[in-house]
């Protein structure tokens, strides 16, 4: 029984790894016994579960988020904010128009601008370049993603914003969901004219429905350059994201 385990493992090991070299510890019966060699092969494919477990989760990430642009997109607030964690302290940040602490709040904020559509309204929100790190226990995650948004009302001037997304994650009973959302306006711009001839100020709190907490960060849109921080490091260097040579009035 022994021995036909081995081989199941060993075939499993083999299987999931490019083609290389037998590895003569494993595979040699000479040089280790086979209680051993289960082993080495146990721990192999254990190491190999945990991989693939890590892979699924940034893909079940990614389809969270996702999700989150297709509702929004369609001005869909209550689906939007079914994607987030039932925690008290989950959280969405817009711009400059502070945060908004647990589902009732978030949908409520998306229902009065953030995920509102109107008669003759298109909103889109795609979100692309993923970069998602997955805690090593598999419960928590971050990612930076970044959204170019193209809206406007029929008849009526357009308008372009841009900037990323540094988002937490968190998984509750077996499922991915938004912890905290938060999405920097770095570029909000006129359609008609232009977004570099006719710029706007990231949006500001809702009169009519004042957030829970300021704004994280305070910062300026284009024309002004602001760097949102990275979650992350350098992976070649190990050192933190910076820009090389913050252009004059830039926010560090």
């Amino acid at each position: 029984m022994r021995s036909y385990l081995a081989a199941c493992l060993a075939g499993a090991a083999l299987l999931s790894q490019p083609a290389r070299a037998a590895e003569p510890i494993v595979t040699d019966s000479r040089l280790i016994n086979e209680e051993r060699r289960v082993q080495i092969l146990e721990a192999k494919l254990a190491s190999l579960q945990q991989e693939v477990n890590l892979i699924e989760d940034r893909k079940a990430i990614e389809r969270v988020q996702q999700l989150w642009a297709h509702y929004v997109s369609e001005g869909m607030a209550h689906e939007a904010a079914t994607l987030f964690s039932a925690a008290p302290t989950a959280s969405i940040e817009y711009a400059q128009q502070g945060v908004y602490l647990g589902r009732a709040r978030i949908e409520a904020f998306l229902k009065a601008g953030g995920a509102r559509l109107q008669p003759g309204e298109l909103r889109e929100t795609p979100v692309m370049q993923a970069v998602i790190h997955v805690a090593p226990d598999g419960r928590n995650a971050k990612g930076r993603w970044r959204s170019l948004v193209m809206g406007g009302v029929h008849g009526q001037d357009g308008h372009w914003e841009e900037g990323p997304y540094e988002n937490e994650y968190v998984k509750e009973g077996g499922v991915w969901k938004i912890s905290r959302l938060h999405w920097y306006t770095t570029m909000s711009g006129s359609y008609d004219k232009g977004w570099h001839r006719q710029s706007y100020p990231a949006a500001g709190p809702l009169a009519d429905l004042p957030p829970d907490l300021p704004p994280s960060e305070r910062y300026q849109s284009f024309p002004s350059f602001f760097l949102p921080p990275f979650h992350y490091l350098n992976p070649v260097t190990g050192q933190p994201v910076a820009w090389d040579y913050p252009p004059a009035g830039s926010t560090p």
